[in-house]
């Protein structure tokens, strides 16, 4: 053989790749997984924050009336006295009290149940607005003694005027 004699060699330098490499499925299952816990995250914190709704006692609320500022909170207490509506029929103005202390509400909203009565234990739910707690839900508390074993008592009860038994004096 000469040098003029030429060897059939392959040809030997990489070739182009000419596919597009795909994002690793693995990425996208980070990137998704990312995402779900975020939103996840995110309403659990809302969750959390809207159901702050606590509740103090009466003596507890008025003593921390301007730290509350606007804030809605729960209240808990007796009631003391009602005093009707104010203005129009879905107003109801009342007092509650507990160790001592009282508060005048105004009950804006649905009427509260036939278990809504002076010496009842109630918690209300709203804001200061000023001297006056603005009610916008009431939650009666049903007493847990029962009258069937001595159902006579009933009808006594039932003539006492319960306001007049109570240890407080209101304001109104």
């Amino acid at each position: 053989m000469t040098d003029e004699e030429e060897f059939d060699l392959p040809d030997l330098t990489p070739a182009a790749h000419t596919k597009a490499k795909k994002p690793s499925r693995s990425l996208r299952n980070w990137v998704i997984s990312l995402v779900i816990c975020g939103v996840l995250g995110f309403l659990l914190f809302k969750a959390v924050t809207g159901a702050s709704v606590f509740y103090l006692n009466v003596d507890e609320a008025v003593a921390q009336r301007e730290e509350l500022g606007a804030d809605t909170f729960r209240m808990q207490g007796v009631v003391l006295a009602e005093t009707g509506g104010e203005g129009t029929a879905q107003d109801l103005t009342f007092t509650v009290g507990y160790n001592n202390t009282t508060a005048q509400v105004t009950h804006v909203g649905e009427e509260p149940t036939e278990l809504f009565e002076c010496g009842q234990n109630v918690i209300v739910e709203g804001t200061w607005i000023g001297e006056r707690f603005q009610s916008r839900q009431i939650v009666v508390k049903h007493s847990e003694e029962y009258l069937e074993e001595n159902p006579d008592r009933a009808e006594e009860i039932n003539e006492i005027d319960k306001c007049s038994a109570l240890p407080y004096e209101t304001d109104s």
